[in-house]
């Protein structure tokens, strides 16, 4: 029986919450919530629901200020679209840095630490797991063909490229559909917050909603080519 520590992705979240502090470098950000998703999927492999909700919470803390990192790098921005969601990022940094000095982040850091390494050959047997819930909102979006469905199956199929990583297997196809789906994802959720700038009044170039929505469903039929190929 072999072990699997939580330590390097524990590491790696401990490097990039100072840099997500700062707020100079996107990636900070991004890959605080990269550690804190790998270590939710390492727990779940442990059968382990403790911390669940913990790490959770810090997902969805860093949540906007992530989207608003990655729309304010999509190219051609109308500027007045630009400077409206420069001013949102600041808001949601406001909200988010404190949380890093909170003593619910310093108690989560603490107790991760102190669980015991993983047990690989339990894990290996959980990942079914991880394969029923891909092909569940496979079925939904299926029969439901919405964003909403193809961001659950987009989640799910990051669980599972992740649990297999955990676990050595390789995951080059998953990662590929992952990065496919997310590419609806991020058109997607630009083209919500335009609907909110829109709503306090702004007007951004109807040309620029109109590219946004070509791209978007461009990349939607990307994505359901992507699957069906994977299926067969």
């Amino acid at each position: 029986m072999s072990a699997i520590s939580l330590d390097r992705w524990l590491q790696h979240l401990h490097e990039h919450l100072p840099i997500a502090r700062l707020g100079d470098d996107p990636e900070g950000v991004h890959q605080v919530r990269v550690a804190v998703r790998r270590l939710r999927v390492w727990l779940r492999l442990a059968g382990m629901r403790v911390l669940e909700d913990d790490l959770a919470w810090l997902v969805r803390a860093a949540g906007q200020v992530r989207d608003l990192e990655v729309l304010l790098q999509h190219p051609g921005l109308p500027r007045a679209f630009q400077k409206w969601a420069v001013h949102q990022l600041q808001h949601a940094r406001e909200q988010f840095i404190p949380l890093l000095d909170s003593p619910r982040l310093a108690g989560l850091l603490r107790a991760l630490a102190s669980l015991p390494p993983l047990d690989s050959t339990k894990a290996e047997a959980r990942i079914e797991r991880f394969i029923q819930q891909v092909e569940r909102r496979a079925d939904a979006w299926h029969s439901e063909d919405t964003i909403e469905n193809l961001h659950a199956l987009r989640r799910a199929l990051r669980r599972l490229r992740y649990a297999r990583e955990w676990l050595g297997h390789n995951s080059n196809t998953v990662k590929a559909l992952q990065e496919i789906f997310g590419r609806v994802g991020d058109l997607s959720f630009i083209l919500d917050y335009l609907q909110a700038f829109e709503a306090e009044g702004g007007q951004p170039p109807s040309r620029y909603r109109s590219r946004l929505e070509v791209d978007l469903s461009e990349a939607l039929i990307e994505a359901q080519k992507a699957w069906e190929q994977h299926r067969d």
